[in-house]
């Protein structure tokens, strides 16, 4: 048994000989800037990504300069758009298929799941130029062959040195050729956008917590307003969340749809949202009415409410959300 008051036994020093060693192989931490196309933007004042470092397999660090007046998500009650990290996350999702995953530029990238919160008080703008983190843990990564399919991200979201929100996302990634097969006629951008139905009305903007009667992405239903419905209004010429054409509706412009549509039935744009859990259960399509239905908001403790969000498209769910305000 070994007692602290043992006294060590001297013994005489023994030479030897130096032993050389193997010297350590550390792996390289790879380390790269964000290009412009690796986030698919076409203009250069939406690109949010500025760097990105692989400290460990499957672990990323991403850095990212968030604008304190952006045109569209724009800060309010002092805070940053909590949306503006949903488009961060969004970004890193090509970002990561094309640098680390080789994926080329014509896949196609569609998310499965979103979900995030924010911390308000973290997330509050300051005069000094904070710095956006996000720490990516990458798990679940689905290979066809030698093909990149997808995977999980879990992200921690730093503002400055605080800790501001957390996000979870899944994302499937396909060549060209399979997304044309699985879009059908759809897969033609200019087509889909030529059959594009034409924007309705915008309900008010002070209802749904915006400005301008341009971001307004809900329309009043057919027949008249109802309670908790609403059409979807859809844009192609709104400058961010069309940046670039597309062949669906964008998830972002969704995300913002369940957002005002939560706004809407809590009592206008006085709350804020600090949280959605969302699924992207089909694509939306551009030629067919969709129908944004929101419910009765939900107590969930300490001032905050959960507002179910649904859309449908030729009578089917196509996307869900419950958003949490605050």
């Amino acid at each position: 048994m070994l007692r602290r008051d043992a006294q060590p036994v001297r013994q005489a020093p023994v030479r030897q000989a130096p032993v050389r060693q193997a010297p350590v192989e550390r792996p390289t931490v790879r380390r790269a800037q964000v290009h412009q196309w690796q986030v698919h933007k076409l203009r250069g004042e939406e690109v949010l990504l500025s760097t990105w470092t692989e400290p460990c397999p499957g672990r990323f660090v991403i850095t990212a300069r968030w604008p304190k007046g952006h045109a569209f998500y724009r800060p309010s009650q002092g805070a940053y758009d909590p949306l503006l990290l949903a488009e961060t996350v969004r970004q890193a999702v090509p970002l990561l298929s094309h640098a680390v995953h080789g994926v080329p530029r014509e896949h196609k990238q569609a998310w499965e799941y979103l979900s995030f919160a924010v911390e308000p008080l973290a997330s509050l703008v300051t005069t000094a130029e904070d710095e956006v983190r996000l720490v990516v843990t990458c798990s679940n990564v689905v290979r066809r062959g030698n093909r990149f399919a997808g995977m999980t991200m879990d992200i921690d979201v730093h503002l400055g040195k605080r800790l501001m929100g957390i996000a979870h996302t899944r994302f499937n990634n396909q060549p060209e050729a399979i997304y044309r097969r699985l879009r059908g006629s759809y897969a033609d951008v200019h087509a889909a956008l030529e059959h594009c139905l034409p924007a309705g009305p915008p309900v008010e903007p002070h209802r749904v917590g915006r400005d301008s009667p341009a971001d307004v992405v809900l329309s009043p239903a057919l027949g008249g307003e109802r309670p908790g419905r609403w059409l979807l209004r859809v844009d192609p010429a709104h400058p961010v969340l069309f940046d670039h054409p597309v062949d669906h509706v964008p998830g972002m412009l969704l995300l913002e749809a369940a957002r005002q549509a939560a706004h809407a039935v809590d009592g206008g744009g006085t709350a804020a949202v600090i949280g959605m859990r969302t699924d992207f259960v089909r694509y939306v399509e551009l030629d067919a009415p969709a129908v944004v239905v929101a419910g009765t908001p939900v107590p969930a403790g300490t001032g905050r409410r959960r507002v179910p969000v649904s859309i449908e498209q030729h009578g089917v769910r196509v996307f869900t959300s419950e958003v949490t305000v605050a």
